[in-house]
Protein backbone atom coordinates (compact mmCIF):
# COMPACT_ATOMS: atom_id res chain seq x y z
CA UNK A 1 0.00 0.00 0.00
CA UNK A 2 1.23 3.79 -0.88
CA UNK A 3 2.82 5.00 2.21
CA UNK A 4 0.02 7.63 3.89
CA UNK A 5 0.45 11.47 4.13
CA UNK A 6 0.74 10.97 7.91
CA UNK A 7 3.39 7.98 7.93
CA UNK A 8 5.58 10.86 6.11
CA UNK A 9 5.13 13.49 8.18
CA UNK A 10 5.77 10.93 11.65
CA UNK A 11 9.27 9.91 9.62
CA UNK A 12 10.31 13.80 8.84
CA UNK A 13 9.48 14.41 12.47
CA UNK A 14 11.48 11.86 13.45
CA UNK A 15 14.44 12.00 11.61
CA UNK A 16 14.04 15.62 11.98
CA UNK A 17 14.70 15.22 15.81
CA UNK A 18 17.23 12.75 15.60
CA UNK A 19 19.31 14.95 12.79
CA UNK A 20 18.81 18.15 15.42
CA UNK A 21 20.20 16.63 18.59
CA UNK A 22 23.14 14.41 16.52
CA UNK A 23 24.31 17.92 15.30
CA UNK A 24 23.77 20.19 18.17
CA UNK A 25 26.00 17.64 19.80
CA UNK A 26 29.01 17.47 17.44
CA UNK A 27 28.51 21.38 16.87
CA UNK A 28 28.79 22.15 20.84
CA UNK A 29 31.84 19.76 21.08
CA UNK A 30 33.60 21.37 18.21
CA UNK A 31 32.71 25.43 19.92
CA UNK A 32 33.78 23.61 23.38
CA UNK A 33 37.21 22.30 22.29
CA UNK A 34 38.08 25.32 19.84
CA UNK A 35 37.90 27.86 22.45
CA UNK A 36 39.42 26.07 25.60
CA UNK A 37 43.30 27.62 26.51
CA UNK A 38 44.69 24.02 26.81
CA UNK A 39 44.19 22.59 23.39
CA UNK A 40 47.27 23.68 21.96
CA UNK A 41 45.23 26.05 19.78
CA UNK A 42 41.74 25.89 17.91
CA UNK A 43 43.17 24.11 14.95
CA UNK A 44 44.93 21.52 17.10
CA UNK A 45 42.16 20.99 18.83
CA UNK A 46 39.40 20.44 16.22
CA UNK A 47 41.85 18.08 14.62
CA UNK A 48 41.80 15.73 17.65
CA UNK A 49 38.30 16.53 18.62
CA UNK A 50 37.27 15.16 14.68
CA UNK A 51 39.75 12.33 15.23
CA UNK A 52 37.73 9.48 16.67
CA UNK A 53 35.33 7.56 14.62
CA UNK A 54 32.48 8.41 16.73
CA UNK A 55 32.22 11.69 15.63
CA UNK A 56 32.89 10.82 11.72
CA UNK A 57 29.65 8.51 12.33
CA UNK A 58 27.61 11.07 14.10
CA UNK A 59 28.37 13.52 11.24
CA UNK A 60 27.55 10.64 8.93
CA UNK A 61 24.53 9.39 10.33
CA UNK A 62 23.05 13.59 10.50
CA UNK A 63 23.66 13.92 6.93
CA UNK A 64 21.83 10.49 6.35
CA UNK A 65 19.07 11.65 8.52
CA UNK A 66 18.33 15.44 7.43
CA UNK A 67 18.10 13.73 3.81
CA UNK A 68 15.96 11.69 5.31
CA UNK A 69 13.46 14.75 5.90
CA UNK A 70 13.67 15.88 2.80
CA UNK A 71 12.76 13.06 1.25
CA UNK A 72 11.57 9.87 4.31
CA UNK A 73 11.55 7.63 0.84
CA UNK A 74 14.93 8.32 -0.20
CA UNK A 75 16.54 5.84 -2.90
CA UNK A 76 19.49 5.93 -4.92
CA UNK A 77 23.05 4.52 -4.96
CA UNK A 78 25.02 7.22 -2.45
CA UNK A 79 21.98 7.07 -0.10
CA UNK A 80 21.72 2.61 0.49
CA UNK A 81 25.26 3.33 0.58
CA UNK A 82 25.53 5.72 3.20
CA UNK A 83 22.48 4.30 4.97
CA UNK A 84 24.22 0.73 5.49
CA UNK A 85 27.51 2.12 6.46
CA UNK A 86 26.27 4.40 8.93
CA UNK A 87 23.67 1.98 10.39
CA UNK A 88 26.47 -0.34 11.30
CA UNK A 89 29.03 2.05 12.20
CA UNK A 90 26.74 3.97 14.55
CA UNK A 91 25.77 0.41 15.97
CA UNK A 92 29.23 -0.48 16.65
CA UNK A 93 29.93 2.95 17.74
CA UNK A 94 27.17 2.84 20.11
CA UNK A 95 28.20 -0.99 21.30
CA UNK A 96 31.73 -0.46 21.71
CA UNK A 97 31.18 2.56 23.76
CA UNK A 98 28.55 0.77 26.33
CA UNK A 99 30.42 -2.62 26.79
CA UNK A 100 34.38 -1.07 26.30
CA UNK A 101 34.76 2.58 26.94
CA UNK A 102 31.77 4.05 29.27
CA UNK A 103 33.43 2.98 32.41
CA UNK A 104 36.73 4.94 32.09
CA UNK A 105 34.72 7.94 30.68
CA UNK A 106 35.56 11.10 32.86
CA UNK A 107 32.38 13.50 31.79
CA UNK A 108 31.57 17.12 33.31
CA UNK A 109 29.61 19.84 32.41
CA UNK A 110 27.90 19.70 28.65
CA UNK A 111 29.85 16.78 28.06
CA UNK A 112 27.64 15.03 29.75
CA UNK A 113 25.05 15.68 27.65
CA UNK A 114 26.70 15.42 24.66
CA UNK A 115 28.22 12.83 25.10
CA UNK A 116 24.66 10.82 26.17
CA UNK A 117 23.39 12.05 22.18
CA UNK A 118 27.08 10.95 20.56
CA UNK A 119 27.11 7.41 22.32
CA UNK A 120 23.37 6.60 22.93
CA UNK A 121 20.38 8.76 21.55
CA UNK A 122 22.18 8.89 18.18
CA UNK A 123 23.05 5.03 17.86
CA UNK A 124 20.12 3.78 19.25
CA UNK A 125 17.81 6.01 17.88
CA UNK A 126 18.97 5.59 14.57
CA UNK A 127 18.64 1.81 14.89
CA UNK A 128 15.15 2.27 15.99
CA UNK A 129 14.23 4.76 13.37
CA UNK A 130 15.59 2.41 10.38
CA UNK A 131 13.09 -0.86 12.23
CA UNK A 132 10.20 2.03 12.38
CA UNK A 133 10.64 4.01 9.19
CA UNK A 134 12.65 2.27 7.05
CA UNK A 135 13.24 3.28 4.32
CA UNK A 136 12.86 -0.20 2.27
CA UNK A 137 13.74 -2.22 0.89
CA UNK A 138 17.10 -0.64 -0.17
CA UNK A 139 19.82 -3.18 0.77
CA UNK A 140 22.01 -5.55 -1.45
CA UNK A 141 24.46 -7.87 -0.63
CA UNK A 142 27.01 -5.99 -2.48
CA UNK A 143 27.17 -3.31 0.79
CA UNK A 144 27.81 -5.57 2.90
CA UNK A 145 31.79 -5.28 0.97
CA UNK A 146 31.30 -1.87 0.09
CA UNK A 147 30.08 -0.23 3.49
CA UNK A 148 33.69 -1.16 4.85
CA UNK A 149 35.01 1.81 2.91
CA UNK A 150 34.45 4.51 5.57
CA UNK A 151 35.82 2.63 8.26
CA UNK A 152 38.81 2.21 5.99
CA UNK A 153 39.82 5.34 5.41
CA UNK A 154 39.43 6.41 9.16
CA UNK A 155 41.82 3.61 9.76
CA UNK A 156 44.13 5.02 7.39
CA UNK A 157 43.72 8.42 8.27
CA UNK A 158 44.32 6.94 12.40
CA UNK A 159 47.18 5.07 11.93
CA UNK A 160 49.01 8.00 9.41
CA UNK A 161 47.82 10.40 12.52
CA UNK A 162 49.35 7.80 15.37
CA UNK A 163 52.78 7.26 13.37
CA UNK A 164 53.33 11.37 13.65
CA UNK A 165 54.71 13.10 16.61
CA UNK A 166 51.56 15.19 17.39
CA UNK A 167 50.22 17.34 21.10
CA UNK A 168 46.97 15.82 22.27
CA UNK A 169 44.35 18.94 24.05
CA UNK A 170 43.89 18.95 27.68
CA UNK A 171 41.37 17.25 29.01
CA UNK A 172 39.27 19.17 31.61
CA UNK A 173 36.83 16.67 33.34
CA UNK A 174 40.46 14.14 33.87
CA UNK A 175 40.64 13.33 37.22
CA UNK A 176 44.78 13.40 37.01
CA UNK A 177 45.59 16.98 36.82
CA UNK A 178 48.46 16.14 34.42
CA UNK A 179 45.67 15.03 31.93
CA UNK A 180 44.02 18.40 32.19
CA UNK A 181 46.78 20.42 30.45
CA UNK A 182 48.31 20.44 26.85
CA UNK A 183 49.70 16.97 26.11
CA UNK A 184 53.55 16.40 25.32
CA UNK A 185 54.10 15.71 22.08
CA UNK A 186 53.44 11.54 21.28
CA UNK A 187 52.02 8.82 18.97
CA UNK A 188 48.36 9.29 19.75
CA UNK A 189 45.23 6.97 18.92
CA UNK A 190 41.92 8.23 19.78
CA UNK A 191 41.06 4.42 21.43
CA UNK A 192 42.77 2.41 23.67
CA UNK A 193 41.72 -1.19 21.84
CA UNK A 194 43.61 0.43 18.57
CA UNK A 195 47.08 2.26 20.38
CA UNK A 196 49.75 -0.35 20.33
CA UNK A 197 51.58 1.45 23.44
CA UNK A 198 48.36 1.90 25.36
CA UNK A 199 49.62 -0.28 28.23
CA UNK A 200 52.84 -2.69 28.45
CA UNK A 201 53.62 -2.53 25.13
CA UNK A 202 50.00 -3.35 23.99
CA UNK A 203 46.45 -2.09 23.05
CA UNK A 204 43.59 -2.92 25.25
CA UNK A 205 42.50 -5.87 24.20
CA UNK A 206 39.15 -6.93 23.66
CA UNK A 207 39.14 -10.78 23.74
CA UNK A 208 40.10 -12.41 27.29
CA UNK A 209 43.37 -13.97 27.32
CA UNK A 210 44.34 -12.28 24.57
CA UNK A 211 47.81 -10.70 25.43
CA UNK A 212 49.06 -9.60 22.35
CA UNK A 213 51.27 -6.73 22.33
CA UNK A 214 52.12 -3.79 19.60
CA UNK A 215 50.54 -3.93 15.92
CA UNK A 216 49.58 -7.10 16.33
CA UNK A 217 47.17 -6.59 19.16
CA UNK A 218 45.47 -3.85 17.41
CA UNK A 219 45.24 -6.30 14.61
CA UNK A 220 43.52 -8.84 16.54
CA UNK A 221 40.89 -6.26 17.88
CA UNK A 222 40.26 -4.94 14.86
CA UNK A 223 39.74 -8.38 13.11
CA UNK A 224 36.85 -8.66 16.11
CA UNK A 225 35.47 -5.40 15.33
CA UNK A 226 35.21 -5.94 11.60
CA UNK A 227 33.69 -9.43 12.13
CA UNK A 228 30.92 -8.15 14.51
CA UNK A 229 30.23 -5.17 11.68
CA UNK A 230 29.82 -7.54 8.75
CA UNK A 231 27.58 -9.99 10.65
CA UNK A 232 25.60 -6.93 11.78
CA UNK A 233 25.44 -6.17 8.31
CA UNK A 234 24.03 -8.82 7.39
CA UNK A 235 21.52 -8.35 10.59
CA UNK A 236 20.60 -5.37 9.01
CA UNK A 237 20.36 -7.00 5.37
CA UNK A 238 17.77 -9.71 6.72
CA UNK A 239 15.90 -7.38 8.35
CA UNK A 240 15.74 -5.34 5.70
CA UNK A 241 14.22 -7.89 3.60
CA UNK A 242 12.06 -9.49 6.21
CA UNK A 243 9.98 -6.13 6.88
CA UNK A 244 9.44 -5.51 3.30
CA UNK A 245 7.64 -8.77 3.08
CA UNK A 246 10.57 -10.55 1.13
CA UNK A 247 10.75 -7.77 -1.59
CA UNK A 248 14.22 -6.79 -2.77
CA UNK A 249 15.16 -3.32 -3.83
CA UNK A 250 14.46 -1.82 -7.27
CA UNK A 251 16.98 -2.15 -10.02
CA UNK A 252 18.77 1.44 -9.96
CA UNK A 253 18.62 3.11 -13.14
CA UNK A 254 15.79 1.43 -14.58
CA UNK A 255 12.20 1.50 -13.50
CA UNK A 256 11.51 4.21 -10.80
CA UNK A 257 10.00 3.11 -7.90
CA UNK A 258 6.61 3.00 -7.58
CA UNK A 259 4.21 4.52 -5.07
CA UNK A 260 3.05 0.64 -3.99
CA UNK A 261 6.84 0.09 -2.41
CA UNK A 262 6.45 -1.81 1.03
CA UNK A 263 7.11 0.31 3.52
CA UNK A 264 6.40 -0.11 7.15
Amino acid sequence: MPASTGWIATARVYHAILATIGTAAVATDLIMIATRDENGGWLNGIVFMLSPLTIWTNILVAIVAWSLVINPRRDDRIFRWLRMSTLVMIFIVGLVFDLVLASEAQLCGIGVYTNLAVHYIVPWGTVLGFLIFGPRPRFTADLLWKMLLIPTIWLTYTFAHGAVLTTPPGQPCATDPAMQVLGQPQNWYPYPFIDPNYKDGGPLHLIPGVSTGGFAGVAINLALIIAIGVLVACIFLGLDRLLSRGKRPTPLGKKARQDDDSQP
